[in-house]
């Protein structure tokens, strides 16, 4: 064998451990642009107390809150979009959430502005006076930087996060009312995710304020009012109907998948989900 051709798997190896390297080095690059969502966690669970918020104490210590959105502004948008789906889906609930919790600590305590005229609004609309119905604009005003751009409450879940076709978000984003599905005490995450809407469903129907079934001639399964809101991303009555079985057992899954049970709604009760109301 000569010299060069006994150097030929050896020079080869090196070729394929440098690309090896180059690869390696490339993919830890990408990853370090999307953020860590342990600092939410954090920001969490001192001042949530399913299904409240300790808004006072936020507002006290709001440095946590208010750097990780820096971390989220800052994330790029291709980062993001480039990520499997579960990493968009945790990023955009997070977001949806962390920017919610800083527009109710931007406006603390929130209170009609005394009018008479707003009394009246607020009484017609059935919207507390410490609702965040009093802070204008609140869900479509483009207030919070996520992912290089300024974005709305509305523009997160309705143009971002519904599209994705997972109907578990709307028990994980919160709209800072007593009526909303509560928040979680730790952060959404990529490798936890599956597991945390399904907690987030079945705490939901364990809930009798969210979750009602009724025997009765028909049957009635009377839920909360968001899911009459978004009742089309379930599939209508009948999707939702069909959704819940999996969470039940016995007899109020018997029930829930009798042709006959109709699905009703509770009223909506947006007073500000405050562990100080």
């Amino acid at each position: 064998m000569s010299p060069a051709f006994a150097r030929a798997p050896f020079v080869a190896g090196l070729l394929l451990a440098s690309l090896g390297a180059v690869l390696w080095a490339g993919a830890p690059a990408a990853a370090q642009e999307l953020p860590d969502h342990a600092p939410f966690s954090r920001v969490l669970e001192p001042v949530v107390d399913p299904p409240l918020v300790d808004y006072a104490r936020l507002q006290e210590d709001r440095e946590a809150l208010d750097g990780y959105l820096e971390t989220l502004a800052s994330t790029p948008l291709a980062a993001v979009e480039g990520a499997s789906r579960e990493v968009q889906l945790a990023f955009w609930i997070n977001a949806y959430n962390a920017c919610m919790l800083r527009l109710v600590v931007d406006h603390y305590p929130i209170e009609t502005q005394g009018g008479f005229f707003d009394r009246i609004r607020n009484a017609v609309t059935d919207r507390p006076d410490n609702s965040v119905w009093q802070i204008d604009d609140v869900f479509t005003r483009d207030h919070c930087q996520v992912a290089g751009a300024p974005r709305s409450q509305d523009e997160i879940e309705h143009e971002i996060i519904r599209p994705m076709g997972e109907p578990r978000i709307h028990f994980a984003v919160n709209c800072a009312a007593q009526s909303c599905p509560p928040l979680r005490v730790e952060a959404y995450t990529a490798t936890e995710l599956e597991a945390q809407l399904d907690d987030q469903v079945r705490d939901f129907v364990a809930n009798p304020a969210h979750f009602e079934v009724e025997d009765g001639s028909p049957p009635v399964l009377r839920l909360n009012k968001v899911l009459d809101w978004y009742g089309e991303d379930f599939g209508g009555a009948e999707g939702l109907k069909a959704f819940f079985e999996p969470y039940l057992d016995g007899e109020r899954r018997a029930l829930v998948a009798e042709p006959e049970t109709r699905v009703r709604f509770f009223e909506y009760d947006w007073t500000l989900n405050d562990t100080g109301s």
